[in-house]
């Protein structure tokens, strides 16, 4: 009898205490929407005034990767990652580049310290035309020092990472 009673007492109380006490606080997912969207742009902004020293200082987490068409390839120093950046700004610029504009999509709330911010990218020339538009999800994760850009991917720009 003190058994069953152990026992439903165990059930009724102590388990349910154990999941509470495992589930994460509530997530404010209006203001993590925010700052990932705010830190995506403020790399869009920085890219297109061309201070790429920025980017591994105040954007990305180093090492960071980028998963592209031959796979995944890591930057495992700010060095390897400016290095990253001012190749791809030197190659857009003799292309006639001006500047690039990302459009959120989504933001997908993982929890209090990672999201995913899903849209595309249209690259512009000085005169003002398009030069491409493509998909981009970046992966991000929140440091001591605030949001950071772990990793990305391009994709086709319909192909919007959605949360459900």
């Amino acid at each position: 009898m003190i058994r069953h009673l152990l026992t439903a007492i165990f059930v009724v109380v102590i388990v349910p205490t154990l999941a509470a006490a495992q589930q994460p606080p509530p997530v404010d997912t209006a203001k993590v929407t925010s700052e990932v969207k705010a830190t995506v742009d403020k790399y869009y902004r920085l890219f297109s005034e061309q201070n790429m020293k920025a980017l591994p200082e105040e954007i990305y987490m180093t090492p960071w990767i980028i998963i592209g068409g031959s796979g995944p390839e890591a930057d495992l120093t700010k060095e390897q990652a400016l290095a990253r950046f001012e190749g791809s700004l030197k190659q857009l610029v003799q292309n006639g580049w001006g500047k690039s504009v990302f459009t959120t999509e989504n933001v997908c709330v993982l929890n209090a310290n990672a999201a995913l911010a899903s849209g595309y990218n249209t690259r512009y020339k000085k005169d003002g035309s398009v030069m491409s538009v493509g998909g981009v999800t970046y992966l991000l994760g929140k440091t001591k020092d605030g949001w950071r850009i772990v990793s990305y991917t391009g994709h086709p720009k319909e192909k919007v990472v959605r949360c459900n």
